[in-house]
């Protein structure tokens, strides 16, 4: 595998080539910082707002590398996106993690249902909400109904992804956030989401620490993410579509409440969405707390 055909610049390509393998990293960042796609920002705030931006006015998808910087960013980027009616937030569903769900919204959905006909990872766009909850999803010319019990646990936010969850997506522009935790691997799947645009913001007082920053990242792995990385990728995409054991993918419904293995997190840090927790209230009443419907 020594071609490309992601990207709709055949330059562009030849440079991910070069990251793929981790070689020349040195002259891969002069090339994209003649090419414009390595922005400097002078603290992590400003990278913050820079990105946020970027997100709101042309959709791109923004890579970090930790959930909180995730969560952070997709709450920031919704705020400017119902700020300027592109999403609504009078009607919404909230979340086990906090997060207000509205028609407009970009989401994910992680968790497989065959039933439902929905994987781990795929993303949507929330086109209504209904009066019970449910979310109605649009992808392309696919469009799903999902109950609000498997939307409440299951359903979150996807301006942003780390590195992990954006791998097999393809966007028109991608913008990674690069520090002090991302790796090669990392680095190399944020700048090669976009089929237009990628590019690299750092954090730096000036264009030598930014090429200082981005040699350390391709020094931490080496390894080759050609084929080997392409067939694992293939691999984790079949393996979303297949269902597990019996019971793994079906949501619990209002009328049949489930015992949970393990109660939601109450010193405030966010629940991994795949762990078990206890089933959402009813959609009738807004909770103070925990997953609900706001009108």
């Amino acid at each position: 595998m020594d071609t490309v055909h992601r990207f709709a610049d055949p330059e562009y390509a030849e440079l991910s080539l070069h990251m793929r393998t981790g070689t020349q990293p040195g002259a891969v960042f002069d090339q994209l910082a003649s090419r414009g796609q390595i922005v400097l920002h002078e603290d992590d705030a400003a990278r913050a707002v820079a990105l946020a931006g970027e997100a709101a006015t042309t959709g791109a998808l923004v890579v970090t590398d930790t959930r909180e910087q995730v969560a952070d960013l997709n709450a920031v980027i919704r705020d400017r996106l119902v700020a300027t009616a592109r999403v609504d937030d009078t009607r919404v569903v909230i979340t086990q993690a906090g997060e207000r769900i509205g028609t407009g919204d970009r989401v994910a959905t992680r968790r497989n249902d065959y039933d439902l006909g929905i994987a781990n990872r795929d993303t949507w766009t929330v086109t209504s909400i209904d009066d019970d909850g449910t979310l109605h999803l649009a992808s392309g010319r696919s469009s799903r109904a999902i109950p609000f019990n498997y939307a409440a646990l299951h359903v979150e936010l996807a301006y942003c992804a780390t590195a992990y969850g954006a791998q097999g997506e393809t966007t028109h522009t991608a913008h990674l956030a690069l520090g002090e935790h991302t790796g090669a691997a990392s680095a190399y799947v944020a700048m090669t989401r976009g089929r237009h645009t990628n590019t690299a913001h750092l954090v730096a007082e000036n264009i030598e620490d930014a090429r200082r920053q981005w040699i350390e990242v391709f020094n931490r792995d080496r390894a080759d993410l050609g084929p080997a990385h392409a067939a694992r990728l293939a691999t984790e995409e079949a393996g979303k579509y297949l269902s597990g054991p019996p019971g793994l993918n079906r949501y619990v419904p209002n009328d049949r409440p489930a015992v949970p293995d393990r109660a939601p997190r109450t010193d405030g840090r966010r629940t991994d969405p795949r762990s078990p927790v206890e089933p959402p209230p009813s959609p009738w009443k807004t909770p103070d707390r925990g997953p609900g419907i706001g009108f």
